[in-house]
């Protein structure tokens, strides 16, 4: 789809200002609610989500997302991340403001964990033929590392309901819900998780859930017979995932991170 020269362009930067060496895993969830003067095309505009740290001079990190199929109107994005969109989330132009949220799990192109410091999140937006003045900016921070960060700052006239959640692994790791008698490793995972059942379980429905909610795996097993059991999740992108195991009589829901 050709984006005309008049379309709103939503981008996000995220930058690295500190040079410690730990390198704590977890995940970002970032979310705000955005509006603008509608243009000649209504609501419809192009958006680029990304990551670079703030060295001089900046270098990326990654994209989170890209929507739009027409580089030219998101400029700041192609000068930086030279259109890569590895791992990122890619569609065509938005049709409509709204809520708009991303998530990023600490990690570089090449899947990295990149070392904690403080981050700011810049997000831009334009409107109208003028790319340079039709814009309006804003940037927040928050700091990647051991500590659990929950951020709602001030917002603007186009940005507002805004939420930072940073949670580290040892946090999210923790989460456990529902029966006993389930044992699941490893966790951070790379290329399978394993169920260890200790016990037999009927009918059972196994899943894997994005935080959004799309289900990636699932499968349906008549008799869980006690011991080990393998999924592949060897093609799954990087980041926090929920395993969900449920039965007439039983629900287990376990979070696990892929490297």
């Amino acid at each position: 789809m050709k984006i005309s020269k008049k379309v709103i362009t939503l981008m996000f930067s995220i930058g690295l200002t500190c040079t410690l060496a730990a390198q704590t895993t977890g995940m970002l969830n970032f979310q705000c609610n955005t509006s603008a003067p509608n243009g000649d095309w209504g609501t419809k505009h192009a958006a680029a989500i990304w990551i670079q740290n703030n060295d001089n001079p900046s270098v990326f990190i990654k994209t989170n997302a890209k929507f739009g199929h027409d580089n030219d109107h998101l400029t700041s994005w192609t000068s930086i991340s030279g259109s890569n969109i590895v791992d990122a989330v890619t569609g065509a132009t938005l049709s409509s403001y709204g809520q708009l949220s991303v998530q990023w799990d600490g990690t570089d192109v090449s899947h990295n964990v990149v070392m904690d410091g403080d981050y700011s999140i810049l997000i831009e937006m334009g409107w109208g033929e003028d790319k340079v003045n039709d814009h309006a900016t804003k940037l927040f921070s928050f700091t990647k590392g051991p500590a659990a960060q929950n951020l709602t700052p001030e917002g603007t006239s186009n940005y507002s309901a805004i939420s930072i959640d940073w949670q580290p692994a040892t946090t999210l790791l923790d989460a456990v819900e529902g029966i006993d008698g389930i044992n699941v490793f490893p966790n951070p995972a790379k290329d399978a998780i394993q169920l260890n059942f200790q016990k037999e379980m009927q009918n059972a429905k196994l899943e894997i859930v994005d935080l959004s909610g799309h289900t990636l795996y699932t499968e349906k097993v008549q008799q869980t017979a006690s011991g080990v059991k393998s999924i592949d999740i060897s093609n799954i992108s990087p980041g926090l995932y929920l395993l969900v195991v449920s039965s007439e009589d039983n629900y287990f829901r376990y979070k696990f991170l892929v490297e």
